[in-house]
This record gives C-alpha cells, sequence and structure tokens, in this order.
C-alpha cells in the first residue's frame, strides 16, 4: 500500500448522490491526497456502490455442455452464468454482479466449481445483485469529473468482506456487519457462499446527529464527542463517570454523566441490530455461523461495540481483519477502512487474472497479496 487519501464524505447521502459538486470535490480531495502520498498518478478506479437501492435475488440458469466429449470448460461456465443472468428488469435497473453459488451437473448438485468435470446438462444457482441505473451513473459522473475512469462498480458489502473474512470464516459461516456513516450492511456466508447480504439505513452518521439533537450542537461538534468520548454498553458507563464536553462546545462547566451519552448511542446501536436479527430470522434456514461476526467500517471504531453485539447476537465477535499486506499497513489497520481495502484486493485479484476473477478468486483470501506485490513494485518509478 502505498498511498491513501481520506476526506469528508460530503454530498452522499446513504450512499447515493445528493449533491453533485460536493461529491466530486470529496473525491477530487482523498484523490489529490493519495497521489501526493504515493506518487502516482491515479487514471482508473473500482468504485463501491452501497445504499438501499441495491437490491439481491436468486436465478437459475441451464446450458447444455458444448464439447462433444462432455468435459466442461470456462466457456460452459460463462454460457450457464449468462442464461441465470437473463432476467427481466425495469429499464431503469441494471445488474451489477452475477455470483455463481453452486452448480449442477445432470442433477448431481452441489458442484462448487465444474471446470474439467463431465456432464451433459450444466445448471448454475447465481446471486444477482442490481441497482437503480440513475444513481449508478451519478456515481460514475462524480468519479468521471476528476478524470477518473470507473473500472467497475462493486457492491461495497462485497468489497467490506472481501477485506476482513478469510477462507475458513466464510467455509464454517460468518457475519460481515459494516458499520457505516450513512448506511450499514451485512453479508453472511456459510459453506464457502454468499448466503445473504442486505443494506440496512442505519449509520454511525445518525449517532452524530441522535449526539447533536441531545446536547444541541452542530454536527461537527457532535461527531467529535462521539469520537472521542463516545461508548456502547454498560461496561463503558458508570453511573459517578463524567464526560466534561465544555472545550468541545465551548460552554462553562458544560459536564454530563457519561452514562447519558452511552444511552443516546445505545438506542441507535440497538436499532441497527434488531434490524439485523430480523435478516437473519428472514433466511429459510438456521445458520449456526460458529466464526461468528466480524465488524468493519467507522461505526466499529466505537468502544464496547464489540461486548455489545456478543451479548445482543449470543456470537463471537472480531474487529476488523487480517490483512496481508505490505507498506502503509498501520495506516490501513483502520476498519473504516475495510471497503477500500476490499476494493484494492478486488481490482489487484481483476487485473492480475487478466481481467476476470475465476469462481473460486471472488471471495478468496487473498493469500497472493505479497507475490502481486512484488510484480506491482516492478511498474513503480
Amino acid at each position: 500500500m502505498i498511498g491513501i487519501g481520506i476526506s469528508p464524505s460530503e454530498g452522499l447521502r446513504r450512499g447515493v448522490v445528493f449533491d453533485m459538486e460536493e461529491t466530486v470535490a470529496s473525491v477530487a480531495n482523498s484523490v489529490k491526497k493519495a497521489e501526493s502520498m504515493s506518487g502516482a498518478r491515479v487514471s482508473r478506479a473500482y468504485v463501491s456502490l452501497n445504499g438501499s437501492h441495491v437490491r439481491t435475488q436468486s436465478s437459475r440458469g441451464v446450458v447444455v455442455v458444448s464439447r462433444a466429449d462432455s468435459e466442461i470448460n470456462q466457456n460452459d461456465i460463462d454460457r450457464v452464468i449468462d442464461a441465470a443472468s437473463t432476467i427481466n428488469l425495469p429499464q431503469n435497473r441494471e445488474i451489477v454482479h452475477a455470483i455463481p453459488r453452486i452448480f449442477t451437473i445432470d442433477g448431481q448438485e452441489h458442484v462448487k466449481n465444474p471446470l474439467g468435470m463431465r456432464g451433459v446438462r450444466l445448471e448454475a444457482e447465481v446471486l444477482l445483485i442490481d441497482g437503480l441505473s440513475p444513481h449508478i451513473r451519478n456515481l460514475a459522473k462524480c468519479v468521471n469529473a476528476n478524470d477518473i475512469e470507473v473500472s467497475e462498480f462493486v457492491f461495497a458489502p462485497l468489497a467490506a468482506a472481501k477485506a476482513v473474512l478469510d477462507k475458513h470464516q466464510r467455509e464454517h459461516g460468518v457475519l460481515s456487519i459494516d458499520f457505516g456513516g450513512g448506511v450499514s450492511s451485512m453479508s453472511l456466508f456459510h459453506e464457502g457462499d454468499l448466503v445473504h447480504t442486505a443494506i440496512l439505513p442505519i449509520g454511525s452518521r445518525h449517532i452524530t446527529n441522535d449526539i447533536a439533537v441531545a446536547f444541541r450542537t452542530s454536527m461537527s461538534n457532535a461527531e467529535e464527542i462521539k469520537c472521542k468520548h463516545g461508548g456502547v454498553g454498560n461496561d463503558v458507563a458508570s453511573r459517578k463517570d463524567k464526560v466534561d464536553l465544555s472545550d468541545i462546545l465551548e460552554e462553562e462547566d458544560f459536564v454530563v454523566p457519561r452514562a447519558q451519552l452511552t444511552k443516546i448511542i445505545d438506542c441507535r446501536v440497538a436499532e441497527l441490530f434488531d434490524m439485523i436479527s430480523e435478516e437473519i430470522k428472514k433466511l429459510p434456514r438456521n445458520y449456526m455461523l460458529p466464526a461468528g461476526v466480524v465488524l468493519a467500517g467507522g461505526g466499529a471504531n466505537l468502544s464496547g461495540l464489540a461486548s455489545f453485539v456478543k451479548n445482543r447476537l449470543r456470537l463471537s465477535v472480531k474487529t476488523g481483519g487480517d490483512y496481508l499486506l505490505e507498506g502503509l499497513v498501520d495506516q490501513v489497520s483502520d476498519p473504516a477502512l475495510a471497503v477500500s481495502l476490499g476494493m484494492v484486493l478486488w481490482g489487484f485479484e481483476k487485473e492480475f487474472s487478466g481481467g476476470k476473477l475465476t469462481i473460486t478468486a471472488r471471495f478468496s483470501s487473498f493469500d497472493g497479496i505479497n507475490k502481486l506485490t512484488r510484480w506491482f513494485k516492478n511498474f513503480l518509478p
């Protein structure tokens, strides 16, 4: 990792562009910082896509194996995925991802990768992720306005999961939660497959808003209060603890009980995880999730959140992932950067695989990162 650029996310609301000028400026600021640190020029980008307009659905496709000897090749796999992706969508929606879940060969179900196997009839169950075209185009326009070409849009929950989850977690069963600013997301994996994903209309910015209303102050002051003094759960708030907000609010003797601040945050966080529990209940089977929950996103930095989630969902909880990266490792360990790191890994794999991710590479742990890092260094001045 040779460059990082971070700027406030202005012009976006719940993952959707509502002010193009502010969004263009936010992209420009972050790119400028990354270019300055790295000494490299950014001309293309993999861009994360988020928001409640993105939805998922399952679809099935079937094809006849093309070769005379009935051996399944990559062309057959591509054709069956294309067949499953051919569905009727409204004119204002477009498919962002078509992710193969499971294949069936001549009635033999639960085939993970059919490449090289023999059969006559190949079926595929595919998870389709689609979004509203106007929102996608607006986001692309904001990136293009900075002379940057969009190589691909990647659904943000998938990018976060790619960064923080490893192969064993996905195989055993794990829930990835990205506690973002405007929205949060969840992705559930079981036996290596993406089982369910959802966008939830609550983010850490809602906590900031609640604090601003409670203490009658600005959003910037509320954000500072949240970051410096915010926490979740009884273990971070004693009845005797006090928080001095005089400097932040510029008022004399503005001291409040820490429990008061924690209660404000607890209510919003509890609302989010009630939504997550309801999403899990919608699934057709009861997933045990022995690998537990992995938290990402800026909201994951809230003190006491891991314990809160552990008690709420009754699962083991881990914050962030083990990033196999070289370079600016300390600066990218923040779970707020999980989606960005996932985009880097996604783009690296796609560029290195000749422009197309294989079935196993879509969500596999990036064990070849050191090899790719050495390869990439060959192109640096």
